[in-house]
Order: structure tokens, then sequence, then C-alpha cells
């Protein structure tokens, strides 16, 4: 008896259409499925609600900018590799291990200065690095788009 190939098999079930069953294809020659890693952990929970306050941002002060971030979560935000940034590509990395408690409001000045858990120091040379026109994103560590903060009029 002569063996078929499984490409021959293959063309004569296609063309045939009828009784394609046992392509005599070993379970060697087959595409194992994608498995997922048992340390995978899904989501569903929104990220904590960081907003900018435009009210207590100085905007466009070349002596003293900052803009203001208040958690509005019940939540403490985990802002460590988030970024703000304006529509021009001006951008700030907030630092690594970054936690603003919940009800909270952290400052990102412009200037120079020392971190600490109510005042971030950009160290930007152009001044101001914000107009009061610009539209502000804060986005968080995975890229994806937390708060929007439109341009006054």
């Amino acid at each position: 008896m002569r063996r078929r190939s499984a490409l021959g098999a293959l063309t004569v079930c296609l063309l045939g259409a009828v009784g394609c069953r046992g392509l005599g294809i070993s379970r060697g020659d087959m595409t194992p499925p994608a498995q997922v890693a048992s340390g995978a952990r899904i989501s569903e929970a929104a990220p904590p609600r960081v907003v900018i306050d435009r009210d207590c941002s100085k905007i466009e002060d070349s002596d003293d900018e900052y803009v203001c971030m208040k958690n509005d979560d019940q939540r403490p935000a985990e802002m460590g590799s988030w970024v703000i940034r304006n529509v021009m590509g001006r951008s700030y990395n907030f630092p690594t291990g970054f936690n603003l408690p919940p009800g909270a409001t952290v400052k990102l000045h412009t200037g120079a200065g020392t971190d600490s858990a109510t005042d971030l120091y950009w160290n930007y040379q152009v001044k101001p690095a914000w107009e009061k026109t610009d539209k502000l994103t804060l986005h968080n560590n995975e890229n994806v788009e937390v708060f929007v903060s439109e341009a006054r009029r």
C-alpha cells in the first residue's frame, strides 16, 4: 500500500471537500498552542483617578512654574514611570517608586530642587515649559491616558 504525503492528502481533501478526516499528519508536525505564563495576571481594576488641578497650578511663570496633580481616589497612586506631556512633546517622567497617597497633591516644578512627597522638580532648561493654552495629558506606566486637562481660554 502506498503512503500519501500530508500535502497530497490535503490537496485531495480540499478538491474533494468530502471525507477529510485523518489526513495522516502526525502530532509531531503540529504547532503547539500558545501558552499563558503561570505567573500572568489579568487586572480589571482601573488606575487610580489622578487629576491635573489647573486652579492650584502656576503655568507660564518663568520664576516658579508648576503643575499640580491630585489623587482623587481612595487608593494610593503608584505613579513611578507615569508621564505628563503637552501636545508639543514636552514631557516629564515621574521617578520610579513615586506614590501619591489618596487625597494628596503633588506639585511638579519646572525648575531645579530636591524631590519630596509633595514637590517634584524637573530641572527643565526652557522656562516656562508649559503655556496656559496647553492641553496637558497624564499617562500611566502602561502609556494609557488617565487624565486630560484642556486649555483655559
